[in-house]
Formats: C-alpha cells, structure tokens, sequence
C-alpha cells in the first residue's frame, strides 16, 4: 500500500523511528502486508515492524497479540518516541476489531448470504480461500 504523504502511518503522519532496513526512495513510500496462515499477520513499514498475531479461543472469541519492532538505533536516539504508532495503531485495531464483531453476529444469523469482497480487500480473500480450502 502507498503511504498518502509518503512520510509514516503514525497519528501524526511522519517516520516515528529510523528505517528498519535499507530502502529505496521508492520502497520507503510503501507498506508491505502479509499474511502467514493461519494466524500471524505481518506489516512491513518503513520505520517500523508490526506483528499481529491471532489466537482462537472458541467460535466467537480471538485472543489478539499486536507488537512492534522498531530499528534498535532508534532506541538510543532522545526523540524516539514508539507512542505515535503505537497509538495510531490502537484506534485502527478497535475500529477493525468493531466492524469483525459485527460481522461475526451477522454471520451467526440464519439469513447471513457472504457478498463479495472489494478490490482494496484482495488478503482477507485470499485468507478466506487458504482457510477454505484446509476445510475440505
């Protein structure tokens, strides 16, 4: 994904660490998202690493890990400050964690029919058909 301003997926939209890795111009305006099935979810930026990691506890209920790796260098630096990631991150987590809760309900009707998927929504789909296909 292209990061808007080119700068950070932070609250304030700028690099919160140094680079994790040796980049160029251009990769350094990207996010990289994987998914590795069946339950970690991983988010290359440029100035941070961030994990999610899924464990089920039952049909309706997900323990959720999140954590962050950021370039060791920044930790000694007097104006590394993890909090405008971390923060940014905790809004997004809740307001995706809402609309999951939601869906999940939904799911659980008898009239639930799945619609399709966006174009912007290419690895939940691809999710969907990896977990679909280790059903069969």
């Amino acid at each position: 994904m292209r990061i808007a301003s080119d700068k950070s997926l932070t609250k304030s939209g700028n690099a919160c660490a140094l680079p994790v890795g040796n980049f160029g111009d251009e990769d350094f305006r990207f996010v990289f998202y994987y998914s590795i099935f069946p339950n970690m979810l991983l988010s290359l930026h440029p100035d941070y690493v961030m994990v999610h990691q899924l464990q089920p506890q039952s049909p309706e209920r997900t323990l959720i890990f999140c954590d962050w790796f950021f370039n060791p260098e920044a930790f000694e630096r007097g104006d590394f400050d993890p909090e405008d990631a971390v923060s940014f991150w905790d809004l997004v987590n809740k307001q995706d964690w809402h609309v999951c809760e939601l869906s999940q309900k939904g799911i659980s009707s008898r009239a639930y029919e799945p619609g399709p998927y966006s174009a912007r929504e290419s690895i939940p789909a691809a999710w969907d058909r990896e977990y679909l296909s280790h059903l069969r």
